[in-house]
Formats: C-alpha cells, sequence, structure tokens
C-alpha cells in the first residue's frame, strides 16, 4: 500500500480513534516520512460499545484522558492535529439528551488542547452540522481558537456556510463519486456544495479503509484512490485534475503545517 502511495507522490495522516490507536499512530508515522498522525478519541467510542476490528482494542475509552492526550499532541512532531473528534448522532434517539452532551463533553476537551497545543481538529460530525457549528461559535466568543477540518463531508450548502464562516476547512472523499440515490433532490447532492466551497478551504482524502471511491465503491479503500475523488471533484468544478491535486495539496500542507 506504501509502495503504490508513493509512486503517486501521496502523502497519507494516520487517524487517531482511540488514545491506544493513537499512540501506534505515532510511532508508525515516525517511522515513515511521508506519514503523520493525529490524536483523539471517536465520538461512536463516548456513547457506543461499537468497535471495528481494525482499529485495534478500544479499552474502557468512554471519556479522553485530557492531560495523555495533550501529552500525545506534545510528543511527537509528526502529530499535526487533535482528532478524530466531533459528534456522532446517527445511534442516538432523539430524546438521548445524555449521550449527546456526553459526546459533547468529549469534543470540547478535545477543542481546548487543540488551541492549547496550537493545533487544527480533524471532526467528524454525522447529523449534527448545526450544533456543530453552534458549539465551535461558542469557543470562539469565549477567546478560544478553533481551526480544522470537518471530514467525510456530505452536508447541503447550507449546513456548509456556517462552518466556512468560522473559518473551517472541508474535506470530500469516495462519498462524492457516489451516484445519487433515486429520487434525491439534485439540488441537495453533495456536488452542490463541492460547486461553492472556497477553493482555499477544500480538502482530499479517502477515509481509508472505508468508503471506496468508484469504480473501487464496495473493496478495501487506500490512499492511492484519492485520485478518483480529485477526478470526480475537477469535473465537478470545471478544472484539471492537476489544479485540484496542486491547491488542494497547499491547503493540507498549510492546514497541517506538513514537514516532510
Amino acid at each position: 500500500m506504501l509502495v503504490r502511495m508513493r509512486e503517486r507522490n501521496i502523502w497519507g495522516i494516520t487517524i487517531g480513534t482511540a488514545l491506544g490507536n493513537s499512540e501506534r499512530g505515532i510511532r508508525f508515522a515516525e517511522d515513515h516520512p511521508d506519514v503523520w498522525a493525529t490524536v483523539g478519541l471517536h465520538p461512536e467510542h463516548v456513547t457506543s460499545d461499537f468497535q471495528d476490528p481494525a482499529e485495534g482494542a478500544v479499552v474502557n475509552e468512554r471519556q479522553v484522558d485530557e492531560a495523555r492526550l495533550e501529552t500525545l499532541a506534545r510528543s511527537s512532531k509528526k502529530v499535526v492535529a487533535i482528532g478524530e473528534t466531533g459528534l456522532d448522532f446517527y445511534r442516538l434517539s432523539q430524546d438521548d439528551r445524555a449521550g449527546r452532551e456526553a459526546q459533547e463533553k468529549e469534543f470540547l476537551t478535545h477543542a481546548r488542547v487543540a488551541h492549547r497545543s496550537n493545533l487544527p481538529l480533524v471532526i467528524h460530525c454525522r447529523q449534527a452540522l448545526g450544533r456543530l457549528a453552534e458549539i465551535i461559535q461558542g469557543e470562539i466568543a469565549a477567546g478560544r481558537n478553533v481551526r480544522g477540518v470537518v471530514h467525510s463531508f456530505t452536508g447541503t450548502w447550507d449546513e456548509t456556510k456556517p462552518l466556512l464562516d468560522l473559518g473551517l476547512h472541508i474535506a470530500v472523499n469516495g462519498i462524492a463519486t457516489f451516484p445519487p440515490k433515486k429520487n434525491a433532490d439534485p439540488e441537495m447532492a453533495i456536488d452542490r456544495t463541492i460547486e461553492r466551497i472556497p477553493i482555499e478551504k477544500l480538502l482530499l482524502e479517502t477515509d481509508a479503509p472505508y468508503l471506496a471511491p468508484v469504480p473501487f465503491r464496495g473493496k478495501r479503500n487506500e490512499p492511492m484512490y484519492v485520485e478518483e475523488v480529485a477526478r470526480h471533484v475537477a469535473k465537478v468544478r470545471g478544472m484539471t485534475i492537476d489544479e485540484i491535486a496542486g491547491i488542494t495539496t497547499e491547503n493540507a500542507i498549510t492546514l497541517f503545517d506538513l514537514q516532510p
């Protein structure tokens, strides 16, 4: 996988979803000049027992250990962001106030560690984009800097604009290449959002090993498939793939302060 990635001059960032695998991600990144790492606790682990075997063991990590998170964030120059953190209300019932508050509390912990460490956030948000914007607005109003990227993005333009107004980046992946669902409103399609995101705020990603783009949909995803995301975004925006690749790479270098 690394060989195929390097043949295409593609870089990678390992994403921490629990502090245990965050530590392993740092060690991996330190062994490879074109790989970096993030550290964090995925919101799914805050309120659910769901666990993907690919993550490795996630033991009793319902709450992030703030001191340990900050120590990891400062432990290596290869750590370039805090996360994956955020809000995931997909599996929570409408009346599960305790679950939502627990996720929000953990997100705020990550945001404050990111502020103190001068690092961006990698934000996961599912069925909670409006609430995410409200929380970040509150942090900014309190004088705490919040910057970062909302990844694996599928929101409408109305959901996207408040996040852009707060200075966040938006990352799209293989989902953008999936055909629209039958009878879906074309104005709600992710392509309508991709068309309007300011180019300097746009990032590309894979979210490997998940969500492989067309024509690899259903297979294990990997970093080299980001080319298919770039090809789709270039078509939607009326640009060349080289233009999109160059601009979004520079955006990533700037946001994450990548130092090869």
